[in-house]
């Protein structure tokens, strides 16, 4: 049984009522829905499991499995969601239908890179993509699950909202899934309410209003925020999109659950999912001058030869980014040039490789992008069990007078790279990457039979 706070309980009794509150009690009373998105340009089938019905790409498992024994997980063929926040899809389809034109994205609270991940399977090829995370060290986790849901037109940058506001009105879209006091979130972390304060609630509420006071100067006019949080508070949900409107912008209605609204609360006892309130609003009045921020960002396009080019699957271009070769269209590139001069740019496109003179050494992020060339190399199918050893940086047993790369594949997914030695696959899955724990065969789990 939650235990929940004194003023926690009599706040929700006004907000709901008796009934709806007895109702709402109950629910978080019950198992947390396990559910998950699966990641369309990897495995792009339909599943044996109850579909989320406001995702087109969401699913729930009955019970809760050891993921990372899944080697489909650790591929990037699928990430595991809070079911009520992949609504982010509704408020993002009707941004698709008022815009036809090449969006410029901003996910400015992205780690662990639940939005950005789903925010990748909603863009186009021509869209961009930056994903951003104000904590330092929440950027690696940001980062790993990007690369492995490899949509290659990704920036990922480690700023705060106020670092935006100098760069002018250059985003389509801004999603905004504030901080907030994580109340909607009580049920899934139970301990979450130990943290619970009345001052700690309104200390979000004047962040999130100081974040939202800086990124609407990035939005264009025309353009859009979506702003959410994981929270049923008032000040922090309802107050927030009256500051919008108060400023420049008005909410736009958008289709869920048979309803047209600008804003919805999902809750325990209403739908399948934990607790989460999602807005779309729209600009309606410039903020101020563009900013030129176009510079010489130290980013040089590299001549490489056929055997780099080989490995891409798309016209592109060849650049070094941190001392290593990496890919992107043009148009990603010029979007860098505008950004990089007020932002700490943290990964840019594809990461491809580096060359160690005349050696070429392909990076062992390459396999999981889109732009990959499956081609490129001879592929291997592993078990489930082999797949499982590679993951945890085991060396494959494998005998053959092949030499060079070879992609290691788990039902017919690129799940990393190796490269042939005699009896051997010597494994180039990134070490930082690794499964760091031993798995039982009993706890064995794939998403696929």
């Amino acid at each position: 049984m939650i235990q929940l706070p004194i003023a926690f309980k009599e706040r929700l009794l006004n907000q709901l009522g008796e009934q709806a509150y007895l109702e709402f009690e109950a629910a978080l009373n019950t198992e947390t829905p396990v559910s998950f998105r699966i990641n369309k340009q990897k495995l792009n089938t339909e599943l044996n499991y109850s579909k989320v019905n406001w995702c087109s790409t969401g699913y729930y498992l009955p019970e809760r499995p050891l993921f990372v024994s899944d080697p489909l997980w650790h591929a990037g063929a699928y990430y595991v969601q809070e079911a009520s926040s992949m609504v982010l899809e509704q408020a993002f389809a009707k941004i698709r239908e008022l815009i036809d034109t090449e969006l410029r994205v901003l996910d400015l609270c992205a780690a662990p890179g639940g939005k950005s991940t789903h925010l990748s399977s909603l863009l186009n090829d021509n869209d961009i993509l930056l994903s951003n995370e104000v904590i330092q060290t929440r950027v690696s986790v940001l980062k790993e699950n990007l690369i492995k849901w490899g949509f290659p037109n990704t920036i990922i940058c480690n700023n705060d909202s106020r670092d935006f506001s100098q760069l002018g009105e250059i985003f389509d879209v801004v999603v905004v899934d504030a901080p907030c006091s994580g109340e909607g979130l009580f049920r899934k972390d139970p301990n979450a309410t130990e943290q619970w304060t009345v001052d700690n609630v309104q200390t979000c509420e004047l962040r999130q209003k100081r974040i939202l006071q800086e990124i609407v100067k990035c939005v264009k006019e025309g353009g859009f925020i979506i702003y959410s949080t994981c929270t049923y508070n008032p000040g922090e949900n309802e107050a927030q999109v009256d500051y919008l409107e108060q400023n420049g912008f008005k909410s736009v209605p958008f289709h869920f659950d048979d309803k047209l609204e600008s804003s919805y609360q999902m809750m325990p006892h209403t739908h399948q999912g934990e607790g989460f309130f999602i807005a779309l609003l729209q600009k309606t009045e410039t903020s101020g001058e563009s900013i030129d921020n176009a510079i010489d960002n130290g980013i040089k396009k590299e001549k490489v030869g056929s055997e780099w080019q080989q490995l891409i699957n798309t016209d592109v271009d060849f650049f070094k980014f941190r001392n290593e070769i990496s890919a992107a269209k043009p148009p990603l590139l010029d979007f860098h040039k505008q950004i990089s001069k007020r932002l700490k740019i943290v990964q840019v496109g594809t990461s491809v490789g580096a060359q160690n003179q005349q050696l070429m050494i392909p990076s062992g992020e390459l396999v999981f992008s889109q732009h990959f060339n499956i081609e490129s190399w001879p592929s291997i199918e592993l078990s489930l069990e082999q797949a499982i050893q590679y993951i945890g940086k085991q060396i494959i047993p494998h005998s053959s007078s092949s030499k060079g790369y070879v992609t290691l594949t788990y039902k017919n997914i690129p799940i990393g790279l190796g490269k042939f030695a005699g009896n051997r696959i010597n494994n180039l899955f990134p070490n930082e990457w690794r499964l760091r724990k031993q798995i039982k065969q009993e706890e064995y789990f794939t998403i696929l039979p």
